[in-house]
């Protein structure tokens, strides 16, 4: 009987260890498990941070753009303003030649308008290319403004 005993109580100890083993196990792995929720929840806050920042940078850039294009527009209607108000007076002459750049002018700073108000629909995957090409175009429109301003003045 004694040996009875013996072998229950060390077969008990045996199963209380591989009780406290597995229930050391399962405590670990949901530690391990809370952690990579944990790690997973912070990346997708880091995550949502860049991708604000991502968002505000895009905005001030395409709001510099639109400063820059609208004071470009706004440059050249400010000096056909004055030119074509010399042509009223009577102060200048225009030939058809003129008269044809000035259009061009114009349609040029349409589609600079037109541009920039598309810039609200770019996202940032071809942002970059779409904002070279409108500051491109820009510069274009500005040295062309100056041209014809100074060859007619």
């Amino acid at each position: 009987m004694k040996t009875k005993n013996i072998t229950f109580k060390t077969f008990t100890k045996q199963l209380s260890w591989i009780f406290i083993l597995l229930l050391s196990v399962t405590i670990i792995s949901c530690n391990s498990s809370n952690k990579q929720d944990n790690n997973k929840e912070e990346l997708a806050e880091d995550l949502q941070e860049v991708q604000e920042d991502v968002n505000a940078i895009l905005e001030k850039e395409k709001e510099e753009l639109k400063k820059e294009v609208d004071s470009a527009i706004t440059d050249f209607n400010e000096q056909l303003y004055i030119y074509e108000d010399q042509l009223k007076q009577g102060t200048k002459q225009v030939s058809t030649e003129t008269k044809n750049l000035v259009e061009e002018l114009k349609v040029k700073r349409d589609s600079l308008a037109v541009q920039v108000n598309e810039a609200q629909e770019h996202g940032a995957q071809n942002w970059e290319e779409f904002k070279e090409e409108l500051k491109h175009d820009t510069e274009n429109f500005k040295e062309s403004v100056a041209a014809f301003f100074e060859d007619n003045k």
